[in-house]
């Protein structure tokens, strides 16, 4: 038989006791007494700590202060990951963090921090297998050709694959019966293809043969990283000469062959690097330009910020709001219920965690006036909903602080936790007791 452990009975243990007793509206000794013959004598040992604290709680606030830190972390995290055909991987990785702290005693202390960190860098993945030659499959689509080049002989180390698109219109002599020969020439070399089309369905072999005085004029311009292997690449983009000219001449001399693949691939072009000068932004590095090109950022989407007081918007967050699809529209439903000069970080937060005007409204016609735009994003990630609060009002706390909300929520206690205490006689109009309590019997479950 197990051995209970004694209980120690000091003066404390007792006032603790007839606190309980007190609470549940027992005020007489015999009450006690007459209890105690119903209960189990070691339950209620055991119990006397808690029920201690329990009754000090609602009974007398300046006995326990107990200090508890809820922190709930809502993390928005908002990632771009552009494809760049056909070999191009632009990353584009805005990232919202709204931290929000909440301490319910004394003070609730909610302080969203939003870092929007946009790493718009570029990484080409240029396989270093020999290229030259392989096999084909193409589709053809309309005016378009979709050719897949695959290695020669696929092996673990060494199986590559990728697919470009080209226009119709550059093989005018497709072998569309028996088997041939069709070939498309371009600055960077030439390609054999030998095979046979089926309906719109071809396949073959392919040979490769790079331009050497393209090679050459490549080494020349002194691009950072080329190391001659690259033509394949620069074929499939169609590189030309003209375009590096045209880069070097915007300021772009010490481009990597990396970042100049990606601008080649998009398609930036001196129109689409002159037009950001009309709305204040001049000699953009090459690997924001590239994540711009890539989210489709246009002098006209930045102005549409503008009407609204947004200037000189930093460039990373600039792909960020456009990755979250923020625009002039999003910004003036906000600005019509009287929320101006919204921090953009704080706008890309809020179309991340679907905030919007008709949510704020919520709070407002229960007589939530001028709620910072900070503090949206707690209630907005906790799912407090006017219905959340309406509970507690039907309850009688009718004036809850709004920053007491996400300790309340984020602790599990909601209006159905309330009464049911109540109806248990734990009865208070402070609802961070209901905190402490729910924190209590938490801790020593």
């Amino acid at each position: 038989m197990r051995a209970q452990k004694k209980f120690a009975y000091k003066p404390q243990n007792v006032c603790n006791l007839l606190f309980y007793q007190k609470s549940l509206g027992h005020n007489s000794h015999s009450n006690t007494t007459n209890n105690m013959k119903y209960l189990n004598k070691t339950s209620i040992l055991r119990l006397l700590p808690i029920l201690g604290f329990v009754a000090c709680l609602f009974t007398s606030p300046a006995v326990i202060a107990q200090a508890i830190v809820v922190s709930p972390n809502p993390v928005v995290n908002v990632n771009v990951n552009p494809m760049v055909n056909p070999v191009i991987k632009v990353n584009a990785n805005p990232v919202a963090n709204p931290l929000v702290n909440v301490n319910p005693n004394p003070v609730v202390n909610v302080n969203p921090v939003v870092d929007v960190n946009v790493d718009a860098d570029v990484d080409v993945n240029i396989s270093t297998p020999d290229r030259s030659e392989g096999s084909w499959f193409a589709t053809i689509h309309n005016d378009k050709i979709r050719i897949e080049f695959r290695s020669a002989i696929p092996d673990e180390d060494h199986d590559w694959s990728s697919s470009s698109d080209f226009l119709l219109s550059d093989f005018p002599n497709l072998p569309k019966t028996d088997k041939g020969e069709f070939s498309l020439k371009r600055e960077a070399g030439i390609m054999l293809f030998i095979g046979k089309f089926e309906g719109n369905e071809g396949y073959g072999h392919y040979k490769f043969t790079a331009d050497n005085s393209f090679n050459d004029f490549i080494k020349a311009h002194n691009i950072d990283g080329d190391d001659g292997k690259d033509l394949f690449t620069y074929f499939i983009v169609d590189l030309k000469k003209n375009y590096v000219e045209m880069l070097q001449r915007n300021g772009y001399s010490d481009i990597s062959r990396n970042r100049l693949i990606a601008m080649c691939s998009l398609k930036i072009t001196e129109e689409y690097i002159h037009s950001f000068k009309s709305v204040g932004y001049d000699s953009i590095p090459a690997n924001q330009l590239i994540a711009m090109k890539s989210m489709r950022i246009t002098p006209d989407y930045i102005k549409s910020f503008s009407q609204y007081g947004y200037n000189d918007i930093p460039l990373h967050t600039l792909v960020a709001l456009k990755s979250q699809r923020v625009d002039g529209e999003f910004i003036k439903g906000f600005d019509a219920i009287g929320y101006k000069n919204i921090p953009p970080n704080e706008l890309v937060t809020f179309k991340s965690l679907r905030i919007t005007p008709e949510f704020v409204k919520g709070f407002t016609d229960l007589g939530y006036k001028d709620i910072p735009a900070h503090t949206l994003v707690p209630l907005k990630s906790l799912n407090i909903t006017p219905e959340y609060i309406n509970g507690f009002k039907k309850l009688g706390f009718t004036d809850i602080p709004l920053n007491e909300l996400p300790a309340l929520k984020s602790t599990g206690v909601t209006p159905e936790y309330v009464a049911e205490m109540q109806q248990k006689g734990f009865k208070s109009d402070n609802l961070r007791k209901y905190i402490q309590l729910k924190n209590t019997f938490a801790q020593n479950n």
